[in-house]
């Protein structure tokens, strides 16, 4: 979701968008990247394992995964290009989640198609499923991806709406749909639920809704663990004064109804809700996969902003816990903190869970430990908007921010900041800057990224146009780009097959486009950017491979962390292979040429299964002779 901040789009803004240059900007031509040279260095985190908990080679949650760390193990298309778009008359403000077929699953936000959760086929979007909503459908959750012990190598995918609950088999075949105990009335988009997620210590669901509820479920069978649903402390953030011109406002809104099944005057209402106005939480949460501890940024409770009134002007990080009692289950505060103006955005947990890092409603990167003390705080230039994305090697920390991506390192007690990303992907008319319009998303080989150009007016960026890109990890130069699909108010969607997808959801191009300042039409629907050199691929998934494999034979006294990578380089070894018939038909890879690499690849795993530093060394000679010869 977006930053909870004030946004102000007054008269000036007329005058401003009227001065504006209608030329169009266009995005940069790139040429081919050479490999990366970040690797891993020193102890990994490995993140909890449970049965349920799905392989981390693609998106499964709405943040990558339940701690919400936006990192998937597998390499990132390092070249990219516009592939589909599909269902565009949706609009969605969570991204899709995939299985381990690549198969989406996305809920559009009250389509006027009577469905709440739809399935799609990565080859070209076609629709493979879709599950039907009640009398009063809303939908626009993220739907979530988990692993089925009972049984072995199969999946199923979770949703929770605000009055119904639904687990669905990967064919689109029902396991339960359940009530949740929480009656859908009123406004629709003050009744979504922004947060669904898993606590892996007691097998349960849990879902947070904007209005502050939240409802726990059975894994395997949908029933209620809660008595009644949780109600968190706070009340109501304050309302904010609309001040865009009453022409400019409906003109927007009809824009936006042309996607979303709502009543004339409703897109202030869903941007309040984004922006954290009037509401009592506008962003996802996060559980501990190894204690169960929830993480939610919401509202602080009523008067601990000196005035009891019903509205809170606190932001708060709130640690929950589900806790067992004589009769079922109970949801119980471990503690808060309360911020200045409220928490930007969704609390992200390390992976040993003994931090947790959220941006506030200015321009600081919080690090908070398990008591709900602040630890550190770095200033990142400008407000972080959404989540901030973790990666489990080296405590490296990417904030997303209105003005580009930092990179901020966790030195245990203090912060540091690395590098901030320079975003020149467009050639710009006179007028416009570059924007950075998402979350950044971490992958093996680079940071998946959407970038706009246009004008900022009034601290509100409006981009004429937009495109995907990805950046080293290294040093943030950009690797490569490319200009076309739509803007997102959700996450850069990572596949296992390295591709990237964005659930179309224009909220400031909507405003762009009243204004005159963007022409392009807007468009719905989830759009592909798929690997447009598969050759590149095998060469960062195997290169990444090594880098990984060197590193943890050094570090063998790490053997949590050890075992991760193994798993991980396993996985960057099996992306490679499912990539090469695509090179061998596409990019030139020569079939004999392939057989012989493949058989440096079969001998790296036969070392991997030894897992001793002899053994990882070996395999990273294997798989880094099968870098060097892609590298050519």
């Amino acid at each position: 979701m977006m930053a909870m901040r004030t946004v102000y789009l007054g008269a000036a803004l007329l005058l401003a968008a009227s001065a504006a240059t209608a030329q169009l900007p266009a995005a940069r031509t790139f040429a081919a990247p050479a490999a990366t040279t970040w690797a891993p260095l020193g102890c990994r985190l490995a993140q909890a394992g449970a049965p349920a908990l799905p392989p981390r080679s693609g998106w499964t949650n709405l943040h990558g995964d339940a701690s919400s760390s936006d990192e998937v193990a597998s390499a990132i298309g390092p070249m990219l290009r516009t592939d589909w778009t599909a269902e565009a008359a949706t609009y969605n403000p969570t991204g899709p989640v995939f299985d381990g077929d690549g198969n989406l699953y996305f809920s559009p936000l009250i389509p006027y198609e009577n469905v709440v959760l739809i399935s799609l086929d990565r080859r070209d979007g076609s629709r493979r499923w879709a599950i039907a909503g009640s009398s009063a459908p809303a939908g626009g959750s993220a739907p979530m991806v988990l692993a089925d012990p009972a049984n072995p190598g199969q999946e199923i995918i979770y949703l929770a709406l605000y009055d119904r609950a639904l687990a669905v088999r990967p064919d689109g075949s029902i396991v339960w749909d359940v009530p949740t105990g929480l009656t859908l009335s009123g406004s629709a988009l003050e009744r979504l639920v922004l947060g669904f997620n898993y606590d892996a210590v007691h097998d349960a669901l849990v879902a947070l809704t904007g209005d502050g509820q939240m409802v726990a479920l059975d894994r395997q069978t949908g029933a209620l663990l809660l008595a009644t649903p949780f109600t968190l402390p706070g009340v109501r953030s304050p309302a904010v004064p609309a001040t865009i011109p009453p022409a400019i406002s409906a003109a927007a809104d009809v824009e936006f109804r042309q996607f979303v099944n709502v009543p004339a005057g409703s897109l202030p209402v869903f941007t309040s809700g984004l922006l954290g106005n009037n509401v009592e939480v506008g962003n996802h949460f996060s559980i501990d996969p190894r204690s169960g501890r929830m993480w939610v940024a919401a509202t602080a409770p009523d008067g601990e902003d000196g005035t009891l009134d019903n509205v809170s002007s606190l932001g708060a990080l709130y640690g929950l816990g589900l806790v067992a009692g004589t009769s079922g289950y109970a949801i119980q505060e471990v503690c808060h903190r309360s911020f200045v103006g409220g928490s930007a955005s969704t609390p992200t947990i390390s992976a040993d869970g003994s931090r947790v890092y959220i941006g506030d409603n200015s321009t600081l990167l919080l690090a908070i430990d398990a008591s709900c003390t602040e630890v550190w705080s770095v200033d990142v230039g400008a407000q972080i908007f959404g989540s901030v994305a973790l990666s489990s090697d080296g405590a490296e920390i990417y904030a997303s921010t209105q003005l580009g991506i930092t990179k901020v390192v966790d030195q245990g007690t203090s912060g540091s900041v690395v590098w901030s990303a320079n975003l020149d992907v467009f050639d710009l008319a006179t007028g416009q800057q570059n924007l950075n319009m998402n979350l950044v998303g971490i992958g093996a080989n680079g940071l998946a990224f959407q970038a706009g150009a246009g004008v900022i007016l009034n601290g509100v960026a409006l981009p004429s146009l937009v495109g995907t890109g990805v950046l080293d990890r290294e040093t943030g130069a950009v690797r490569h780009f490319t200009g076309g699909g739509e803007e997102t108010v959700a996450v850069m969607s990572a596949a296992p097959d390295g591709a990237l997808y964005i659930g179309n959801s224009p909220l400031r191009r909507i405003y762009a486009r009243v204004l005159g300042l963007s022409t392009a039409p807007l468009v719905g629907g989830i759009t592909k950017f798929a690997v447009a050199r598969a050759d590149l691929l095998m060469r960062d998934a195997t290169c990444a491979a090594t880098a990984r494999a060197r590193n943890a034979a050094a570090q063998t006294a790490c053997a949590a962390g050890v075992a991760a990578d193994v798993v991980q380089i396993g996985e960057l070894i099996a992306q490679a292979r499912a990539a090469a018939p695509e090179a061998i038909a596409n990019d030139g890879l020569l079939p004999t040429r392939w057989a012989r690499l493949d058989k440096r690849l079969t001998r790296a795993e036969i070392f991997l299964a030894a897992g001793d530093s002899r053994s990882l060394a070996r395999a990273a000679s294997r798989t880094g002779r099968v870098c060097k010869k892609l590298s050519r």
